[in-house]
């Protein structure tokens, strides 16, 4: 019994961290820069601040959903260059998973609810779709104030919604290298 919960909470970590990279790797493709920020200085911030502000996003996201967020991780990368090479200067961005029990049978309604409230909250809908099947879809949101991206996706076993949470890229403060963390 105890290897079955094991291999089933793995198996929920990977689908997460699946769900997380396919997400990182769509918003790196810039060098992890915002569109409004292509030309701009990178900001520099400290790990803890970044991490303040993707744990307050993905609250927003719980909390639209009515639901706790379980098996919480985060992961400090490099950002990328369009080539896909790792940038020289330390930049770095932020990227969280984790999971929201719901229902097999409430997972669109929620993917909606949470669609519609983000949108009243002046977020950026980037993606909004209902996958072939009709059972399970993905959201993609952006908060403009903070440049945090927000993905919510049904899993394919329809246990649980992923979570991920993508910050913009930062350069590191003094004293921090979160890039090769």
């Amino acid at each position: 019994m105890t290897v079955t919960r094991d291999i089933a909470s793995s198996v929920r970590r990977s689908v997460a961290t699946v769900a997380l990279a396919t997400m990182l790797t769509a918003c790196t493709a810039d060098g992890g820069a915002s569109p409004e920020s292509k030309d701009e200085p990178l900001q520099t911030k400290p790990v803890a601040e970044v991490l303040q502000l993707v744990q307050s996003q993905a609250r927003v996201v719980a909390d639209l959903a009515e639901r706790s967020l379980l098996n919480w991780s985060t992961n400090t990368v490099p950002c990328e260059g369009r080539g896909g090479e790792t940038a020289d200067d330390g930049r770095w961005y932020l990227g969280a998973s984790a999971n929201l029990q719901v229902a097999p049978a409430d997972q669109l309604t929620t993917l909606a609810r949470v669609r519609e409230q983000l949108r009243e909250q002046g977020y950026e809908i980037t993606t909004d779709r209902t996958f072939d099947d009709g059972t399970g879809g993905s959201l993609t949101a952006r908060d403009p104030g903070t440049a945090i991206a927000l993905t919510l996706t049904t899993t394919k076993n329809a246990d649980h919604l992923a979570v991920g949470v993508l910050s913009d890229c930062y350069l590191p403060v003094d004293g921090e290298d979160p890039a090769n963390a």
